[in-house]
């Protein structure tokens, strides 16, 4: 499942990317792409590592598959990019919502359930919130 997920969202995270017209946004997406990419795609690798311990071959194909979900979102985006603004933002909404999705189904409750530093996981996740939500202010400044 979160080989799905993680892949549906790439495939989102790509197509807004493809669709910005802004050099400066391409640019910051492309950072927020790079900057969470080696997370989730360690996550994921750890993740199917797990259920195929013995499958190395079917990690790898699966690993190349998430990666290869980026750019060819970036390539849908860049075919659609004349579509106008609707499009746009249903794509960027997209993106965004499986984030989330990502994030509260499957990462957040896989960590806090289990074993222990729940107080540490709790700390860390407030930092990061924290930082998203600065990020946000830094934008408008």
């Amino acid at each position: 499942m979160l080989m799905i997920a993680l892949c549906v969202h790439a495939t989102f995270e790509g197509i807004a990317t493809g669709l910005q017209k802004d050099w400066g946004m391409t640019m910051e997406m492309i950072i927020a792409i790079v900057v969470h990419k080696g997370a989730a795609g360690s996550a994921l690798g750890i993740s199917l590592v797990k259920s195929f311990p013995k499958d190395f071959t079917l990690v790898r194909q699966l690993v190349f598959i998430f990666a290869c979900a980026t750019p060819l979102g970036v390539i849908i985006g860049m075919l659609c990019s004349n579509a106008g603004e609707l499009v746009d933002v249903i794509m960027s909404s997209l993106a965004g919502g499986t984030f989330i999705y990502i994030g509260c189904t499957e990462i957040i409750v896989h960590e806090f359930s289990n074993g222990g530093y729940k107080v540490h996981k709790f700390i860390a996740y407030l930092c990061g919130a924290a930082l998203i939500t600065s990020l946000c202010f830094m934008k408008g400044a």
